[in-house]
């Protein structure tokens, strides 16, 4: 990486317009003396949050001299080291000599750079910059960061559109009234293709669902490639792809490593400590998440299988295999993803699923700071014969054990209340829900 080229990018990011970006519900602080870290899944929209920051800055009165973007998916910086990243402000600062006041460094997909870490620190503890940088889930894990850059940052994630977003990006801004207004049916047709093809912004954006599906195609291929094989150097990356279609065909169950693995060996020769750690890279990836059983014992947790849920519905599309239960699993994903998105905000929250006696379970106990906050069950259709018994039955007896008054029953369309045994079970269909304000308590 040389400085004429760095010149080159530095000069070009003072010239360019702002893209024009879908407004994200993700708040980064940048003035909190920390390094702002945004991580997630490649496609997920990082870079055009990190636009949207620093044009956020510009509109706030800062003069955009003050700014600095680099990406290092740009070719005529690569290869690049620490080093020369460490001596990106002293490029900056002779383009653009310091007037005193706040300056800003954007550092797009920087694990790109050879020992990152490093770069960014010396940059940091310099004080003369307020560092915002973001890197792909897998590429830039968030345990990594915290190793890395020790009391230095501050990390979040931020995943593919929610259905709030998706809204946006349609031109509908949803407040509290849009449940009641004509506007519902053009938020349910949103809605119908959030739950096929995602929220992946550039799958939202394409007008038609053939190009949808292509492009869903090629992230699969590009992000399990990449992301998966190549980083990890996976020996075996026949017995990963069955791993991947088998966690996306089962989205919202129970995944047993030890059972998948006995079923596995007989096909694809491996120990079960290679599978475990296919498991690992899957979910460090970001494209899966395991969600572990409600327990104060740390050895039940690890003993019990884990629910496993995706970073998008549309990967279900086009990688899983189709059953008469999709439309309940994927609601269920995607009460998982509302769910994850709203409680990065609360710093100690905690997603887990809670199961009691004779197999009950309640899909998700929210806690924070220890606290059970909420209990939420998911339910397509509560009418259908046997369901309301067996998914209210669990909720009521989780209710008890944990001393709330009130449990969620999140559907596809209905409504209603009831008391049983002295608790209030209130069911609300998934897209009244989503667009409230509070997805713990909603109105």
């Amino acid at each position: 990486m040389t400085h004429e080229a760095v010149k080159q990018v530095l000069v070009e990011f003072q010239e360019a317009q702002f893209p024009r970006a879908i407004p994200r519900d993700l708040s980064v602080p940048l003035d909190t003396g920390r390094v702002a870290s945004i991580t997630g899944v490649r496609r997920s929209g990082k870079t055009y949050l990190l636009l949207a920051l620093a044009e956020s800055l510009v509109r706030a009165g800062v003069p955009k001299h003050r700014l600095a973007y680099v990406s290092f998916d740009d070719p005529r910086l690569l290869p690049a080291t620490a080093r020369e990243l460490a001596e990106l402000p002293d490029v900056q600062h002779e383009l653009f000599p310091d007037d005193g006041g706040p300056r800003y460094l954007f550092l797009d997909e920087v694990q790109q750079v050879e020992d990152w870490e490093l770069g960014v620190r010396r940059i940091h503890d310099t004080r003369l910059f307020n560092l915002a940088v973001t890197g792909s889930s897998s590429q830039m894990l968030s345990g990594d960061i915290a190793t890395s850059l020790r009391g230095r940052s501050l990390t979040f994630e931020l995943l593919p559109f929610s259905v709030r977003e998706c809204l946006r990006s349609q031109g509908m801004v949803p407040d509290r009234l849009t449940t009641y207004s004509a506007r519902r049916v053009d938020v349910r047709r949103v809605l119908d293709a959030y739950f096929t093809f995602g929220g992946f912004p550039e799958v939202v954006l394409a007008n038609e669902d053939s190009l949808r599906l292509r492009i869903l195609g090629e992230y699969v291929e590009t992000m399990f490639m990449r992301d998966l094989v190549e980083r990890n150097r996976v020996r075996n990356p026949a017995a990963m792809r069955e791993l991947f279609r088998f966690i996306v065909t089962n989205v919202a169950n129970p995944f047993s490593a030890n059972a998948f693995w006995k079923w596995l060996r007989s096909v694809h020769p491996l120990t079960k400590r290679t599978l475990l750690d296919y498991v690992s890279h899957l979910e460090n990836s970001g494209l899966v998440f395991l969600v572990r059983k409600f327990s104060h014992s740390l050895k039940e947790q690890n003993l019990r299988p884990r629910k496993a849920y995706l970073v998008d519905n549309g990967l279900r599309t086009v990688y899983g295999l189709s059953s008469s239960q999709d439309r309940g699993r994927v609601l269920e994903n995607s009460v998982y993803l509302a769910l994850r998105q709203y409680l990065g905000r609360l710093p100690l929250a905690r997603l887990n699923y809670w199961q009691g006696v004779r197999g009950r379970e309640v899909d998700f106990v929210v806690t924070d700071g220890g606290r059970v906050r909420a209990l939420i069950q998911v339910a397509s259709d509560p009418t259908a014969f046997g369901v309301k018994e067996r998914e209210t039955s669990a909720l009521v007896a989780a209710l008890a054990e944990f001393r709330l008054k009130r449990g969620l029953v999140i559907t596809s369309d209905h409504s209603g209340e009831e008391r049983i045994e002295g608790r209030a079970i209130h069911y609300v269909p998934f897209w009244k829900w989503v667009l409230t304000d509070d997805l713990l308590n909603p109105a």
